[in-house]
């Protein structure tokens, strides 16, 4: 299939399905886009930018993998006061982001990451969307960024409209450059929860590659070779991760990103995961 057709059709994650009527009349221009996605999700652990607690019964609400599902519970995209809002995370405003482009017909594909412009000298884990931007290829957009109020977050020196290739590094960039030196590990993954290093890179490469072959994941699935620890891993996983780490670097292209995922039982997500699971309970 061409590469710009495979990425304007829905996954089975982003297909709205019998929500399908609420996307009706959603605005044609990003910014329109985005705010619709900023009236009606908020990040969990975000909430006391917009003055509340979250209870802890709703960061369960975050576990929602298919966007039918999504817009299931919140029952319309009107827009709502923040505490009535989704209670996701950044894979949510990407996926539901990446649904809407999709539905109106733009190629569009999450891209699981880190981004370095939340706090300095470190790369947080996180995913953004890359919009198909025609003779200029692909562009990347911070959905939680691009959707919330300016000056809400301290972001630093990042358009949410065009980040920059140095400001958010795909799950394959940030493993090539950790192994080859140019980028300390200990300067990377979950900041919040002290989690950094190879391990936690490692996770996003995988995750990044079922990206680009339309599985958009939960930040925190494992699966195959992600539960390995990265000093655990053998001589020939660690040259098959750097393998794939070249495919999500480069974007694929689709055809290779494909055969990559193929090349390995343990890099493509399993069954009951990259598919829309939520849904059948609906």
């Amino acid at each position: 299939m061409d590469e710009l057709e495979f990425y304007r059709r829905h996954s089975a994650l982003t297909d709205p399905g019998a929500k399908r009527h609420l996307f009706a009349g959603l605005p044609a221009d990003l910014h329109g886009l985005l705010q619709v996605v900023g009236g009606v999700v908020i990040h969990r652990d975000q909430t006391w930018r917009w003055g509340f607690t979250l209870p802890a019964e709703r960061h369960d609400e975050a576990n929602t993998r298919s966007v039918a599902a999504i817009l299931d519970r919140l029952g319309s995209l009107d827009e709502r006061p923040p505490e009535e809002r989704f209670a996701g995370t950044c894979r949510d405003f990407a996926v539901l982001l990446c649904a809407m482009l999709r539905e109106v017909g733009v190629p569009a594909r999450a891209r699981a990451g880190f981004a370095g412009y939340f706090a300095e000298d470190f790369f947080d884990d996180h995913w953004v969307v890359e919009i198909w931007a025609g003779d200029g290829g692909w562009r990347l957009v911070d959905a939680q960024l691009g959707s919330a109020p300016k000056g809400t977050y301290d972001e630093r020196d990042v358009d949410p409209f065009d980040v920059s290739r140095d400001g958010f590094l795909v799950g394959g960039q940030a493993w090539q450059e950790c192994r080859a030196g140019r980028r300390d590990p200990a300067q990377v993954g979950v900041r919040a929860a002290g989690l950094t290093g190879m391990w936690e890179v490692q996770g996003n490469v995988l995750r990044d590659l079922a990206s680009l072959n339309r599985v958009e994941m939960l930040p925190w699935d494992n699966w195959g070779l992600i539960p390995v620890h990265y000093d655990g891993l053998a001589p020939a996983d660690l040259g098959l991760l750097d393998r794939v780490a070249a495919v999500s670097a480069a974007g694929g292209p689709l055809e290779r990103a494909t055969e990559a995922y193929a090349w390995d039982p343990r890099l493509p997500a399993p069954a009951d995961l990259a598919g829309d699971a939520d849904r059948d309970q609906l």
